[in-house]
């Protein structure tokens, strides 16, 4: 058992944004049946105890996979790119501006508790989700990181990706929470 830090040698998928959820988590699956501890209850303590290790680094290994933002915060990684997800800004103008629509839009609708509004608000999030998702691998795929400005534009895709799915979560528990 090797913890493969590279999850997508890990889980059998190739390294790139676009992933086949269905082969990742069929290949999951099977990996996890293969190392599960219970597998290894007649083994040494050390044969156990690695068991659990490696069950809980393809856990982590499929969160990551499955997630575009972490997806993307890991391709970044394997290529030498650190994002600071706590201290990184955006200084994009437009995107700015248009958080702050967003978030207003946002405020009024869960104020008047206007459930069609949210919806539509949702759907408008979600479409800008998949936009920058497919901004990011077409960036990826046509970037060879070669300069700072490739990883800034990278690393601030990641950011509003990150919003985005921030924002979709939020409005689907409003959504809920009215329903």
């Amino acid at each position: 058992m090797k913890l493969e830090q590279n999850f997508f040698t890990l889980l059998g998928q190739v390294q790139q944004f676009t992933v086949n959820r269905a082969a990742l988590k069929k290949q999951f699956r099977h990996l996890q049946r293969e190392y599960h501890p219970d597998r290894y209850i007649a083994k040494t303590p050390q044969e156990q105890r690695l068991a659990v290790q490696f069950s809980a680094h393809l856990n982590t290994a499929f969160a990551v996979l499955d997630n575009p933002v972490k997806r993307a915060t890991h391709l970044l990684e394997l290529s030498g790119v650190e994002i600071d997800h706590q201290n990184s800004t955006i200084k994009d103008p437009s995107f700015l501006m248009q958080q702050m629509e967003i978030r207003e839009t946002l405020d009024d609708a869960r104020a008047a508790s206007d459930l069609p509004a949210l919806e539509v608000l949702l759907n408008q999030v979600s479409d800008q989700f998949q936009a920058c998702q497919q901004g990011f691998s077409a960036q990826m795929e046509s970037s060879q990181l070669s300069s700072p400005s490739d990883e800034k534009d990278l690393r601030d895709t990641v950011g509003k990706m990150q919003f985005y799915e921030k924002l979709c979560d939020e409005l689907t528990s409003i959504i809920r929470s009215l329903s």
